[in-house]
């Protein structure tokens, strides 16, 4: 690893706390680049969001045209669902990165954009999957729109214990997507990062990759290649 000071915080997604965390981390650490988990077009949308710039989502009609209509189901969903636990708790999905760049751009650090394009990463775990997996896998994002949102059970998400507990329960629901949306983007996060040449680094990631990209960053030689990950589905 060519950084000689590489410090990771596992973030819930709607998390006061988890924003809190970040902001104070980076602002004592005073990194030369803070890591976020977003891809460039997470980072415009969230930028966008921030300025007030309305943007036009894709339609049904051009979705069922261009063949991805489960892609714009899964992405919508998984959208949903955050926006809705966001509201709960008065948290907007992508708070913690937003505050994360403006921490960043107060202490004169670069950002570096880690996270794998959501286009993609949606398009291979949906080819991934078998007919019955899709229907468990959108089965499981319905039910959790039923799951009562509590601070507390969200700051719960954070401990191992926890964390391991939910993660292994995707991985039964899915093992497919899990393998697409959490290990694979392990791997592609920890790929970013050991290309970064700067000294001192914050990285700001799901509480869920923490974990992986810690290992693929102590054992390097086990990352599958790149151009593995990057390789768009048929």
């Amino acid at each position: 690893m060519k950084m000689k000071e590489l410090r990771i915080i596992g973030t819930a997604h709607v998390s006061s706390e988890s924003i809190e965390e970040v902001r104070r981390t980076i602002l004592e650490m005073e990194p030369d680049v803070v890591a976020v988990e977003l891809d460039p077009e997470r980072y415009r949308r969230l930028m966008d969001e921030k300025l007030g710039v309305q943007r036009d989502e894709p339609s049904f009609r051009e979705a069922l045209r261009h063949g991805n209509i489960g892609v714009i189901l899964a992405g919508w969903f998984l959208t949903y669902f955050q926006r809705k636990v966001g509201e709960d708790l008065g948290v907007k999905p992508g708070s913690e990165m937003l505050a994360a760049i403006e921490a960043a751009h107060e202490v004169g650090a670069g950002i570096a954009l880690i996270d794998r394009d959501i286009g993609l990463t949606m398009q291979r775990a949906i080819k991934s999957m078998g007919r019955m997996e899709k229907l468990r896998f959108f089965a499981g994002i319905i039910r959790s729109f039923l799951w009562k949102d509590d601070p507390k059970d969200i700051e719960d998400l954070k401990s191992d214990d926890t964390l391991l507990e939910v993660m292994e329960e995707f991985r039964k629901i899915s093992p497919a997507a899990y393998r697409v949306l959490v290990e694979e983007r392990d791997a592609f996060m920890a790929h970013r990062l050991l290309s970064i040449e700067e000294d001192r680094v914050v990285a700001v990631v799901g509480a869920g990759h923490r974990r992986g990209i810690e290992k693929y960053l102590q054992n390097p030689q086990k990352l599958p290649p790149l151009d593995e990950l990057m390789k768009i589905p048929r």
